[in-house]
């Protein structure tokens, strides 16, 4: 199995307290691959290939971005769009991601005290491990 692979997609990282925590201490294990689409596409000239590349690299895949408006930032669903291409990672007979792990990891604006039971969304959160690719 390969070293996880961590697509990071934040429009802003300096303003954002909690990603830029995590790609710290993610950059600090070296067994763990960090790819920064806001630093590499600002142009959002995405490179298919070698996206498609870099995924075939990795058996575990995690999604790292703020959720915002019950969305991922724009970038993301571009890359989402192009990358994942019908044919290639979905579709009648396309199973270029088959048996690896996707996870997702997520940041909001809101405090630890709003995913209470009587916090300001009136439940908890719930984290789940990584799903295969099917």
């Amino acid at each position: 199995m390969s070293d996880p692979l961590v697509i990071v997609a934040h429009p802003d990282l300096s303003q954002s307290r909690i990603n830029t925590a995590w790609i710290a201490a993610l950059q600090q294990a070296p067994a763990i691959a960090v790819h920064d689409l806001y630093g590499r596409y600002r142009d959002e000239a995405i490179d298919v290939q070698a996206e498609q590349q870099l995924l075939l690299a990795h058996d575990r895949i995690v999604l790292q971005f703020p959720f915002h408006w019950y969305n991922c930032p724009p970038l993301l669903k571009k890359w989402l769009d192009v990358v994942l291409e019908h044919g290639w990672a979905c579709g009648p007979g396309a199973d270029a991601l088959k048996g690896r792990q996707l996870g997702i990891a997520v940041s909001t604006w809101s405090k630890p005290e709003d995913y209470r039971k009587h916090g300001r969304y009136g439940r908890t959160h719930v984290q789940h491990g990584g799903r295969a690719f099917r």
